[in-house]
């Protein structure tokens, strides 16, 4: 229950909102009737699949028909105990769906605590429910941060801002007036209103753009792209493969049946549908695993991005501080303290901003309504500043600075200094002579120096010390004083945290993929400075931007991975990828882990489970080729699929591995199946060899053929499982006592020949001939790879030669 206060921050000041007189909002019959009507707000924000899209997928796909088809041919040939291979396809994919079920309940039941909330006016009174609950006509309430749940009009509000860049991609500022429209998905950067929803569901203008808004990033992945290339081909070649395979082993055998069963043994090891199953059991069990740790992951994708993230952009309030804020005191200039305190009191009555120096300033000065207001600036993350101007008695404004006055004396500088370097925040409390407006045209007077404190994270240090050990870079982006940012980030223990730079000095056109090279501190920075620096960085790395705010928006949109914190604006929760549920940076360390175990497992299991499908594929062709008798049956390759990939890749696929990504997916798999693969050929090749020179019978040659192709499958499950500890290493002995029992005991009904006849002649040498053959192999790719890596830095290096100084 505690974490659901967290999420809904906004409720705890609905007794400080003045409501109009005029308003009263729908009555709890005018909402029944709308609901029984249809005329609700019907959005689907859930990105994770649902349960009927988890079991279609898994049961209903292009392998498993294709399986099923060669088990229906294998049972017409009269050969039952070769359709072994579709019990194990039943079992993996009801393991699947069962893992994927729970996975998504789970994280289903976090859900709730970060779904987004809309505030409306019913019954004259303010109340929180869910945006699909909103209906036709009701009034809602909006304030700074908070994203326009669905079109309407405006009611009610004074200097009501609004960012529509999501629906029109430009991030200027909109401001917007009584009877002015609102759209859904963009957000509120300044002030606070009542409006109108005239439009709900699919009748909303944006319900596409907000949709993508949601963290619905266009582009696949890597490991994405890959896995569809590999279905793509694979699909493509297997039909026609299979016809020729089968056309040139009934010309071999002339029999129907070794046809078939040849056939379908090269079909069904073809097929890698272990590794689409575990590569979704892994997402959804990675994604589970951060929920129950209050992480939840909006869309599973992005859990691939979070293990290759190596710079984390982030914010200095609620990140490196604990979003706390404590008034220190004021430096009086030509004002008493009782006068300070009044004026004070007054803006913070009329200003409704909820921001953290609002409250840590409401603290100190009370709000009183004594002074009647005639026009109200609210605070905006580009304008940094905020006031009022009042009937009788002139206009006050409050904010930083360097924002506030156009032209600061080398006094005051010198007197903000030391509490800069304090890594304190400092306001400036001023007179402007006029009517306020959004620019001041004239130089206001220095009325008070505002000292503000931070209150440093308890577990900062600990949390970016772990970063740094993992080779993670860390830029901090805000929009206070550089020198403040600075000075905390070095207290937070934040590498090269000196390097420092006040954006708000810069003129345009700015060199961002030079700055971000050598600056770690970026102060006074605007929200279109922030998009502009991720995009920078994004050149050469994969760029998470943490944030909380409406400032955040746009970079968290534009980072390849999304954080925002539960207790931060609606806006940043709906762009953001990742919510960390109880706002705490800390919680990154997992979510890095996470993305690192899922991505790293995948590759070892795609390594395994890529073996047998290319050396399928090329003793298909081959055997097309030499119109010899396939090698393998179907129930042969049961011990190989079961205890060389099946079950070891289930254990791997779940383990701890939390190594940095190295490299790209399919450079890295092919590092050890491309070896693992032309092993199995080169031993397969050489028995056929032994055959026409030994005059061997094809049970012989087919026992042979199995029993190396077992020994490199627990090769390559040796050379994935590194680095080994206890449990990999008595994974691997229990499976290779086990594989070797099929040939002992059970050698009758997987059709086996005897390997201590005159086979042990064949076996022995070989055996040691494959693992020298697989090691050399393995080194000869690795140098392949490391070249082909090595080349490509030197295009990509000469196509944008600005990379080069990243």
């Amino acid at each position: 229950m505690k974490k659901k206060e967290e999420v809904q921050t906004v409720e705890e000041n609905f007794d400080e909102v003045e409501i109009p007189a005029e308003l009263k909002g729908l009555t709890n019959s005018e909402v029944q009737r709308k609901t029984e009507q249809g005329q609700i707000n019907q959005v689907e924000d859930n990105l994770l699949k649902s349960d009927k899209e988890i079991i279609k997928e898994n049961t209903i796909n292009i392998f498993n028909i294709l399986n099923l088809v060669l088990a229906v041919l294998v049972l017409l040939v009269g050969s039952p105990k070769n359709t072994l291979f579709f019990g194990v396809v039943v079992i993996n994919t009801l393991i699947g769906i069962i893992q994927e079920l729970r996975a998504k309940h789970t994280i289903d039941k976090l859900s709730v605590l970060a779904k987004t909330k809309a505030v409306v006016l019913r019954d004259g009174r303010l109340q929180q429910i869910d945006q699909e609950e909103i209906v036709l006509g009701d009034i809602l309430y909006l304030r700074n941060g908070d994203q326009v749940p669905v079109d309407g009009s405006l009611l009610a509000g004074a200097g009501v801002e609004v960012d529509e860049s999501l629906l029109t991609g430009e991030a200027d500022r909109v401001q917007k007036n009584k009877q002015d429209k609102l759209f859904s998905g963009s957000f509120v950067t300044a002030g606070e209103c009542f409006y109108q929803g005239t439009a709900v569901g699919k009748d909303n203008f944006a319900e596409q753009l907000t949709s993508e808004a949601k963290t619905k990033k266009t582009g696949s992945s890597e490991l994405t792209k890959v896995l569809s290339r590999m279905i793509a081909v694979l699909t493509i070649v297997i039909i026609p493969v299979g016809l020729g395979l089968f056309y040139s082993q009934y010309q071999a055998s002339d029999s129907i049946k070794q046809a078939v069963l040849g056939t379908v043994a090269a079909l069904v090891s073809m097929i890698p549908e272990g590794l689409m199953l575990l590569t979704s059991v892994a997402f959804a069990v990675g994604a589970a695993n951060l929920a129950r740790k209050k992480v939840l992951v909006q869309a599973l994708p992005s859990i691939e991005t979070l293990a290759r993230v190596d710079v984390i952009c982030l914010d200095k309030t609620g990140t490196i501080t604990d979003g706390t804020l404590k008034f220190e005191n004021a430096l009086l200039e030509d004002i008493s303290d009782d006068r300070l305190h009044t004026i004070m009191g007054a803006l913070l009555h009329h200003l409704k901003d909820q921001n953290a120096t609002a409250k840590a300033l409401r603290e100190a000065f009370p709000p009183a309504d004594d002074w009647q207001a005639e026009k109200i600036v609210p605070f905006s993350s580009a304008r940094k500043w905020s006031g009022a101007t009042f009937k009788d008695q002139g206009s006050f404004a409050f904010g930083a600075p360097e924002f506030i006055f156009k032209n600061m004396s080398d006094e005051l500088q010198n007197k903000l200094q030391p509490y800069l370097e304090a890594g304190q925040r400092v306001l400036v409390l001023v007179e402007y002579p006029g009517m306020l407006e959004e620019e001041m045209t004239y130089e206001p007077r220095l009325l008070a120096t505002l000292i503000i404190s931070d209150n440093l994270r308890e577990n900062a240090r600990a949390t970016f010390g772990y970063f740094a050990q993992q080779d993670v870079e860390l830029k901090v982006i805000s929009g206070d004083h550089p020198l403040t940012v600075s000075k905390i980030a070095q207290k937070a223990g934040i590498k090269n945290a000196e390097t420092f730079v006040d954006m708000s000095s810069l003129d345009e056109p700015i060199d961002y993929t030079a700055l971000v090279n050598h600056t770690t501190v970026f102060g006074r920075v605007t929200p279109k400075q922030k998009q502009s620096l991720i995009r920078a960085l994004k050149i050469n790395h994969t760029v998470c931007m943490s944030g909380d705010g409406v400032n955040d928006v746009l970079a968290l949109r534009e980072a390849d991975i999304g954080v925002a914190m539960a207790n931060g604006s609606s806006a940043a929760r709906a762009a953001s990828d990742v919510i960390l549920l109880d706002s705490d940076f800390a919680r990154m360390q997992n979510v890095l882990n996470e993305g690192r175990r899922v991505i790293n497992n995948i590759e070892r299991v795609a390594s395994m489970y890529l073996v047998k499908t290319i050396y399928s594929l090329m003793l298909a062709v081959i055997f097309m080729i030499i119109a010899s008798p396939y090698p393998f049956e179907p129930v042969q390759l049961t011990p190989i699929n079961a205890l060389t990939v099946g079950i070891p890749s289930f254990f791997l696929a779940l383990k701890p591995s939390y190594e940095r990504i190295k490299g790209d997916f399919l450079n890295n798999i092919l590092r050890v199946s491309l070896p693992g693969a032309l092993t199995v050929v080169s031993a397969v090749m050489i028995i056929q060899l032994a055959d026409v020179l030994f005059e061997l019978d094809y049970q012989a040659t087919s026992t042979m053929s199995v029993f190396l192709t077992g020994c490199v499958g627990l090769l390559v499950l040796y050379k994935v499982s590194f680095p080994l500890d206890k449990k990999k290493i008595a994974l691997i002995a229990v499976l290779s006592s086990a594989y070797l029992s099929c040939y002992l005991f059970f050698r009758t009904f997987f059709d086996f020949d005897k390997l201590w006849n005159r086979n042990l002649f064949f076996v022995i040498p070989l055996t040691f001939g494959i693992y020298w053959l697989f090691k050399g192999l393995t080194f000869v790719m690795d140098k392949l790879v490391d070249w082909r890596i090595r080349w490509q830095k030197k295009r990509e290096a000469k196509k944008n030669p600005q990379s080069r100084v990243i």
